[in-house]
């Protein structure tokens, strides 16, 4: 129901007078009075003639006496015409003087008087001399408490009591004053605002130096009489809703209107002096100045920006030197039913959400909580339509919206209402995020996101995703890295993950050889026998969205690699994922491939559902070079170098052996075979492990061994390079080696391309030769290993990954050289 419509079930009248302010008093005034100087108010509006309304107004109300002596008020008026325009256009049925209930008399006389004497241009500046927006006036709340039927109470769950009782209640919009908002030349020059966007936003051309309250012209300012000054407006005032009841009683955008009012509550106000009880209405909100979180002791099941209702409502971040609801006011983008509808189908915008829910009254509290927030803005004059082509959302985001986009306006007493004729979208649902969010079915992934704090990666619009989510019921069986350190097979486990009544995420732990429930684990476990430790849960999370989140350049070209051949791709935590053209997908560890059941495109990527977790591996490098004779060479040279180590400190360890001088990024190992290794040593190039081990003199050795670890370390290669991996011509990636001339590190070039990947090494760099191949024989090439440094100097009581290497091993066919070898034979001679 309208704001006017209820104006007609008021119940409660006014009393008492209005407040006064003393003045200078004329000694003899009579005998002195200047010639320009009005009678009193009341004499005057009466002597025009053509104010008999507003004349019947004041001694109706009981205000004769007080708009005749010498004090001191500021009165908007309206003359007898603009009465019989209201008669004949207003909605709440009031066809003559006689029908105007008194209340509604005190209302239109209180609303327009402000006490003290005020000129348009001082009622432009507060006390303080601040440009002033918006201003009481000597109307209280109280003055009018309107009685709503119980039919036209907001449909929630919180006025579901009242509405099934029948019967109606006094309900106030809220409980704080109303406001004048002033569109004053000196308050549109001091906020910035132009006359095409009064215009705009009232529906009134405007010329030079007018004046107006809401979209009431005033036409004629500053009438100077004995007890004040008057100013004249082209229509009644009567006072505009504020936003929410504008809202509710728009058929136009009802959609909107019934996910809002889900967020309403009727608050205790006070008894009345009949012993009725007085209810207002507020809406849940995370504004500083206004929140309101609870209901009855329970927490709100969604926040929007601020609260619709406020009457006082001020912006984020007031002024502490003028009261923040004199400087600003809100503004809301509300979309018609149509927009709605054209958002909510399979082919919308919203297709996501058609699917998940069918309908806008089966969406979820706190996702319709987000949708209604991101149609708010915390301030009008940000917001302003000549500002459109650079409005944000509250997220920081661009908008998108145009004067085309808009086709309805409200100048309401607590903000505008913008009509609008598409959906803003919540950024989170926007992007790769959105069907995580939107799903319950994937509910302990959306929380996932929000616990290791992905939302701030993945809400990003200047990257693309390729961003994999796990359902529910695939959140299991994921291999604890950590855990299967632990000496005891007791402790080894995997983690089942779930979501507790408290929304966050847990883990059961369960036996990696039968799958039953571990109660006691190396982990820290709840008398439930769940991992729910914080720490320990972020990192897994993050173990899991690091490797099920890809970074691309677009959509088009991660497409485009797909159909030209590749299959494996490095996510953003550096892990290598393998993507088949049957749209399977494997991590290192993932003991099948994972089948891609749906994909959704948004606007920074694609969203892909899965049926389980892309698994890391748990390989180190020196577990695979270490257990192939294929690379017994090369593994001997390491060892001997002291490559692998363990070196635990007081607060770190391996679970294994690591490479020493490798860091959390992704690599590539070339080894060598047996037989070239053995022919470069034969030739002299580099020195064998015995010839070191059985070298007596100390400088000589270390000579020799200073030879063989950079001859080792050109071998390990920046950025993981994979047969059907992503194409390059000859691409020169940084190796472990350093010139040291230059101090910078020596590169190799590869070519990757065909199925195949070739070398070329610094020493036959622009000779046109290859300088070793790739070896495709199964078991010997695309490799995938990760180090891994975890949280303890005992990794019997490690709990966290503290940090990791990815890297790929290849055998190749030849050794690689940063310079010409010296020896017997030099390279050109090979």
């Amino acid at each position: 129901m309208k704001f006017y419509k209820l104006l007609a079930l008021l119940s409660v009248g006014v009393a008492g007078v209005f407040p006064t302010a003393c003045t200078d008093k004329y000694e003899d005034m009579e005998n002195h009075m200047p010639s320009w100087l009005n009678s009193n108010i009341y004499d005057y509006l009466s002597g025009r003639g053509d104010c008999t309304y507003y004349i019947r107004l004041i001694d109706d109300c009981g205000y004769t006496d007080a708009m005749k002596v010498s004090g001191s008020n500021t009165l908007f008026f309206s003359n007898d015409a603009s009465f019989e325009r209201f008669f004949q256009t207003n909605e709440m049925g009031y066809r003559s003087y006689e029908d105007l209930p008194y209340s509604f008399k005190m209302m239109l006389l209180k609303l327009g008087t402000i006490p003290y004497s005020q000129l348009l241009e001082r009622l432009s500046l507060s006390d303080r001399g601040q440009v002033t927006f918006r201003r009481t006036t000597d109307f209280e709340v109280e003055d009018t408490i309107p009685v709503v039927d119980a039919e036209d109470l907001p449909d929630s769950k919180y006025f579901a009591p009242y509405r099934r009782a029948g019967k109606p209640i006094k309900l106030l919009s809220d409980a704080t004053k109303w406001t004048l908002v002033q569109f004053f030349p000196d308050v549109m020059s001091g906020k910035h605002i132009t006359d095409d966007d009064f215009s705009f936003v009232t529906g009134i051309p405007r010329e030079a130096d007018d004046a107006s309250l809401f979209a009431n012209k005033i036409i004629q300012k500053d009438i100077v009489c004995q007890n004040g000054y008057l100013h004249e407006l082209a229509d009644v005032l009567v006072p505009p809703e504020n936003m929410a009841a504008y809202i509710r009683g728009n058929e136009k955008v009802s959609r909107f209107s019934r996910l809002m009012d889900r967020f309403a509550c009727p608050v205790f106000y006070k008894r009345d002096a009949q012993g009725d009880s007085i209810f207002q209405t507020r809406y849940f909100n995370q504004s500083p100045a206004y929140s309101f979180t609870e209901y009855n002791g329970t927490n709100a099941p969604g926040l929007l920006y601020f609260d619709p209702g406020w009457n006082l409502y001020q912006p984020k971040g007031g002024n502490t030197s003028q009261p923040g609801y004199e400087t600003d006011m809100g503004c809301m983008f509300v979309p018609t039913n149509e927009a709605m509808d054209r958002f909510f189908s399979p082919s919308g915008e919203g297709s996501d959400f058609f699917e998940a829910f069918g309908s806008w009254d089966k969406v979820p509290d706190n996702i319709a909580a987000d949708f209604v927030a991101n149609h708010q803005k915390y301030s009008f004059l940000s917001s302003l339509p000549s500002r459109f082509g650079d409005i944000k959302d509250e997220a920081g985001y661009e908008m998108e919206v145009s004067k085309e986009n808009i086709v309805d306006k409200f100048v309401g007493r607590n903000g505008v209402v913008y009509v609008t004729d598409k959906v803003f979208t919540p950024l989170d649902y926007r992007t790769v995020m959105g069907p995580a969010k939107i799903d319950s079915l994937n509910s302990i992934f959306n929380q996932a996101m929000t616990d290791a704090q992905f939302v701030y990666y993945l809400r990003s619009l200047k990257s693309t995703y390729q961003f994999f989510v796990t359902p529910n019921e695939y959140m299991k069986d994921y291999v604890d890295p950590v855990a299967k350190s632990y000496a005891s097979e007791n402790y080894r486990c995997n983690l089942e993950f779930q979501l507790t009544p408290q929304n966050t995420v847990a883990a059961v732990p369960t036996r990696t050889s039968d799958g039953t429930v571990i109660m006691d684990n190396g982990f820290p476990l709840g008398s439930n026998g769940t991992v729910s430790n914080s720490s320990i849960l972020k990192n897994r999370l993050e173990d899991i969205l690091n490797c099920q989140t890809l970074v691309t350049e677009s959509n088009e070209a991660f497409e485009a690699a797909r159909a030209g051949g590749q299959e494996y791709f490095i996510t953003k935590g550096y892990a290598p994922v393998r993507i088949t053209q049957d749209n399977k997908i494997s991590g290192a560890g993932n003991e099948r491939p994972l089948t891609v059941s749906k994909i959704y495109n948004k606007e920074n990527g694609n969203t892909y559902l899965i049926d389980g977790i892309l698994q890391n591996t748990t390989t180190s490098i020196y577990d695979v070079l270490s257990s192939k004779d294929d690379f017994r060479e090369f593994y001997d040279m390491c060892a001997l170098l002291g490559i692998f180590v363990n070196n635990p400190t007081s607060s770190t360890v391996a679970p294994g052996r690591k490479v020493k001088f490798l860091n959390q990024y992704h690599y590539t190992v070339y080894v060598p075979t047996n037989e070239a290794i053995r022919e470069a040593q034969a030739k002299g190039w580099i020195p064998t492990v015995g010839q070191i081990e059985n070298e007596g003199d100390q400088s000589v050795r270390d000579s020799l061994e200073n030879v063989m670890e950079r001859f080792v370390r050109y071998h390990f290669q920046d950025n993981s390079v994979f047969i059907k991996g992503e194409k390059v011509e000859n691409k020169a990636y940084l190796t472990s080696t350093i010139n040291e001339a230059s101090n910078k590190f020596y590169p190799v070039y590869v070519t990757n391309k065909d199925g195949n990947i070739t070398l070329v090494d610094e020493a036959d760099y622009g000779t046109g030769r290859v300088s070793a191949r790739v070896v495709k024989t199964e078991g010997v090439y695309n490799l995938m290993t990760r180090d891994m440094t975890l949280n303890s100097g005992d990794k019997e009581k490690a709990t966290t990954i503290e940090a990791y290497t990815y890297a790929v091993i290849h055998q190749i066919d030849d050794v690689l050289w940063f310079e010409q070898p010296k020896g017997e034979n030099v390279k050109d001679q090979k």
